[in-house]
């Protein structure tokens, strides 16, 4: 597919543009099984090859075009000399004029041929002839009949079974061992579900489509760079550098092992992210599980070193768990099998050296075009409601953040190039979402795990609240010092959990070292930062006495909101990091951050409460806790808390219901009444809605108040609402959406108010109506809305969405106030780019999202009450916090960076800043309005 804004050939299915960023157009994308590029609109077809073409002077007989791309076509064909035998033929397209550049392609389409043709494996396709008819070419394969595993995702729509995709993944690996063995070793390049086949005769996966295989296929990268990437989603890191060898297909194939086992579709997410896969089907057993972790490490050399080993794993698990051996009677028949492998894990365990096959680099990538100098725009009037007077904004070309994802130096020279590439692949996201948060922001996706049913938690807790216990659901949560490691399923995760065990023994050295190496694999690790900053903290205060505070950051760090708890962690640290390096508190008192993981269930954030109240007990520093995000986690704890006289302030939780719940709970986010009128005012004002329709979850208190309040001014202004459909968040409630929506239609709504969650209206957005009276209508809601995660069939309905959010990250910059932009921005950078590796506006490095910036205001809140206790030379407490904490207000607001802060008689904040934000046509983000007080006591 040829990208609309610089003309570069991008590989067909991507979505956005290999070179520049950008989206690329919605196609459909064939799923053929056999080795077939997607269908193409460059131009560059194949005109005269129609069903009952005939070619080798009649030998074979087109019967229908199976795809083409920029560089290929794949034709379904018959050989009449073998008994009309099915058979797959491979012509070359170029749609170069330059003859170089011509003969290059011919070059690498012979070349392509004589890799495949000199295989020789039961599970590969063999080529059979290949040909030229005057200045066309064409390659003849052997035809599988059978149903790629794409297609039997796509039609089962459930995880497949455990047993069912190992014997796949052996066979696979069975293949790979032999490619791998090859003189120079052959790389596949784009292992995924599309490219295997389940063969109808012998029920066997066969492997496809080795257009991209060897490093030295490709050339001429400017034209064919999206080639050699591989598919984003399964490619690992180093192949968006021209690093790819043996073991980058066994990621792959993890990724696709993955994929079949969990029914998450990598290509709907962040890359280099995968979830624990035993969190999303709980059947898996234990020991795919640890493969599945094993080869999906980012670090090329920290994974597995061979197909032979990591299919002895599989064949283990297939023998011990299903009473069923791996396949040994392929090709290898036991090199790579049980008997193979056991030389070759052992080999794997032997320290590890650079893998380096005899191949020939591919050439280096050009640098994509310089993009044209922003435009300035007159800023949006500041609580005036004058709507029609703001321009839409278009935020500087940024890439996506995928939540512990990247590689760093170790090679990471190499490896933090990579993945500037591969965020930029997908990085446009930002601009064809609604998304300034990589991770959730605000609530959750799925906020209303855990009911009245919830299996009650018996395990101990620990004496003096540190450590972690294991949650009925099998995952571990509680307090970290730095023994424990949350956040392990990314870069790094190994280092992370070894450091944690190395800090139990008292190894403090050694765990040091080893946080440092989790950083080189992702600099963007908060939660290592803060570990390492803890322990100079404490070794100041054994060395010299210096003293120190605790606070504790309590959040998500596991389970189905990990990313929230990732963005938290990100704003606490440079809050902790500012303070300390600067000696901001008094007498030099420095800040040590706990990191407190309450999971996947709200109802796990009591019993992190009640660990927090056992730390308050035994450690005679801890003064309070920052957090927790959800309105419904917050809503579990803040008694327990209370009762100990414990001090939390919520980055994020805004259900009204927490209005003065307690003296004890602050929040840095206005509560939803402030954003539900905002989005009424809007709604009538700008949309000139008169109705509307709303769907709320009444058990749900954020989605509850928000409509609640909505509904208030909407109908106080003299508007309608013609119906109120009462949906179920989470996926048990999706089922409902699309009957509901068509009811909601036909009360004829001048727009919908939607007050819930992302993953909610996904479903919403994907049963518009894409033509007819209905195909622009309004849809309107809270913060909730402002994600990344969508799936894709919700996409094309992003330009319906209006909402209000707490924060936006160009804020100051839209409003002429460039010059007075808090140090947070400069630091942000400086913490987690520190070498420079990524490039600006890059979410997660570069660049923070609106959650990480209520988390360092929420933060700073806290340190700036300390502050005013300190100073007054009286030990902090937190009774005293709380104390503090009330006493920011009037002249004494804070100036955070989502705007003022100002907690009143209830401590919500004062007329906190809230802006109003749409997604145009194609998917660009518009501020629309700041309302409230941005500037402290600036409020207009």
């Amino acid at each position: 597919m040829e990208c609309p804004y610089c003309n570069a050939v991008n590989r067909d299915g991507v979505r956005f543009c290999n070179n520049c960023g950008k989206p690329l157009p919605l196609v459909p994308v064939s799923t053929a099984g056999q080795p077939a590029a997607a269908t193409n609109t460059t131009g560059a077809t194949s005109r005269s090859l129609t069903p009952g073409s005939r070619l080798q002077g009649g030998r074979y007989i087109v019967k229908k075009i199976l795809g083409q791309g920029g560089m290929g076509a794949a034709l379904l064909a018959t050989d009449i000399r073998l008994d009309s035998k099915a058979v797959v033929i491979k012509e070359l397209i170029s749609d170069n004029t330059d003859p170089a550049q011509l003969q290059e392609d011919v070059r690498n389409f012979k070349r392509e041929v004589a890799t495949l043709a000199h295989l020789d494996h039961p599970l590969i396709p063999n080529v059979t002839d290949h040909f030229q008819e005057g200045s066309r070419y064409f390659m003849v394969q052997e035809y599988v009949e059978g149903e790629n595993l794409e297609e039997r995702m796509d039609r089962v729509k459930q995880p497949m079974k455990e047993r069912e995709a190992l014997g796949y993944a052996s066979e696979v690996l069975d293949i790979l061992d032999y490619l791998s063995q090859e003189t120079p070793p052959i790389v596949h390049r784009d292992i995924k579900p599309a490219n295997i086949i389940v063969g109808t005769k012998d029920k066997r996966a066969h492997l496809v489509d080795f257009g991209i295989a060897r490093a030295d296929v490709v050339r001429n990268v400017q034209r064919k760079q999206t080639s050699a990437l591989g598919t984003p989603g399964y490619a690992p890191p180093e192949q968006y550098q021209g690093n790819a060898d043996p073991r980058s297909d066994l990621y792959a194939l993890a990724a696709t092992l993955h994929h079949l086992l969990t029914n998450r579709d990598p290509r709907d997410h962040p890359p280099f992210t995968y979830p624990p896969a035993r969190a999303l089907n709980p059947q898996l057993s234990p020991e795919i599980e640890k493969v599945l972790s094993r080869a999906l490490i980012n670090e090329i050399n920290q994974r597995y070193q061979s197909a032979a080993a990591m299919k002895k794993d599989i064949d283990d698990i297939l023998l011990k768990r299903f009473g069923v051996s791996g396949n040994v009677s392929s090709y290898t028949l036991g090199t790579s099998g049980a008997i193979g492998a056991a030389g070759a894990a052992s080999a794997a365990n032997a320290p590890r050296v650079p893998y380096q096959p005899a191949r020939i680099q591919p050439a280096s990538r050009p640098s994509p075009p310089t993009p044209p100098p922003a435009v300035p725009y007159p800023p949006p009037q500041v609580g005036q409601g004058n709507w029609q007077n703001i321009p839409p904004y278009a935020p500087v070309s940024v890439g996506s953040r995928p939540p512990q994802q990247p590689q760093r130096k170790s090679n990471t020279r190499r490896n933090l190039l990579l993945l500037i590439l591969v965020v930029l692949l997908i990085g446009a996201a930002f601009f064809a979402i609604p998304y300034f948060s990589t991770h959730p922001f605000g609530q959750s996706s799925n906020p209303g795990s855990g009911s009245a049913t919830t299996v009650p938690i018996t395990t101990p807790l620990p004496a003096n609240g540190l450590g972690s216990i294991k949650a009925p659901d099998g995952e571990q949560i509680g307090i970290s010092d730095g023994t424990v490691a949350w956040a392990v399923s990314g870069p790094g995760g190994i280092n992370k959990t070894e450091a944690a065990n190395r800090l139990k023994t008292g190894d403090a050295v050694a765990a040091q070292s080893l946080w440092r190496s989790a950083l080189a694999s992702d600099s963007g690790d908060a939660e290592s930062l803060i570990y390492l900053e803890n322990q100079r903290v404490l070794n100041a205060h054994n060395t010299s006495n210096t003293p120190y505070i605790t606070i504790v950051v309590a959040t998500m760090m596991t389970g189905d909101n990990a990313s929230v708890g990732h963005d938290n962690v990100q704003g606490a640290y440079i809050a902790q990091k500012e303070f300390n390096d600067s000696s901001q508190l008094p007498g030099g008192t420095l800040v040590r951050l706990l990191i407190a993981n309450s999971g996947n269930d709200k109802q796990y954030a009591n019993t992190v409460a009640q660990q927090i109240v056992l730390l308050a007990k035994s450690d005679p520093t801890f003064v309070g806790v920052m957090g927790w995000p959800f309105s419904s986690r917050a809503q579990v704890a803040v008694d327990t808390l209370a009762r100990a006289h414990i001090p939390m302030i919520s980055q994020t939780a805004s259900s009204d219901s927490l209005t003065r719940i307690s003296p004890y709970f602050f929040r840095v986010a206005p509560p939803n009444k402030r954003q539900a009128t905002l989005g009424a005012k809007y709604a009538e004002q700008v949309l000139k809605a008169k109705t509307a329709v709303m769907f709320v979850d009444p058990a749900d208190p954020y989605s509850q108040s928000l409509a609640q309040y909505f509904s208030a001014q909407f109908t106080a202004d003299g508007n309608k609402i013609l119906a109120t459909e009462n949906y179920t968040i989470g996926q048990k409630g999706h089922a409902a959406i699309p009957q509901l929506l068509k009811d909601a239609l036909s009360k004829n709504p001048d727009a919908i108010y939607f007050s819930g969650y992302a993953a909610d209206i996904s479903v919403l957005l994907s049963n518009l109506p894409t033509s007819g009276q209905y195909a622009n209508l309004p849809i309107l809601g809270g913060d909730a809305l402002y994600e990344l995660n969508y799936p894709l069939s919700a996409r094309a309905g992003f330009k319906h969405l209006r909402f209000t959010a707490f924060a936006y990250p160009d804020e100051w910059d839209i409003l002429n106030l460039t010059a007075q932009k808090p140090k947070f921005f400069t630091d942000y950078s400086s913490a987690y780019n520190p070498n420079n590796q990524h490039p600006g506006g890059m979410y997660g490095y570069t660049r923070a999202s609106a959650n990480v910036i209520l988390s360092y205001d929420a933060m700073l809140s806290i340190l700036k009450a300390s502050n005013i206790v300190l100073t007054k030379n009286i030990g902090l407490s937190p009774d005293g916090l709380q104390k503090a904490l009330q006493q920011i207000t009037g002249n004494n607001a804070l100036q955070g960076v989502s705007g003022q802060i100002s907690f009143g008689p209830d401590n919500d904040p004062t007329n906190k800043a809230i802006v109003v934000l749409s997604v145009d046509q194609n998917g660009f983000i518009h501020l629309i309005s700041v309302e409230g007080c941005f500037l402290v006591n600036q409020c207009k």
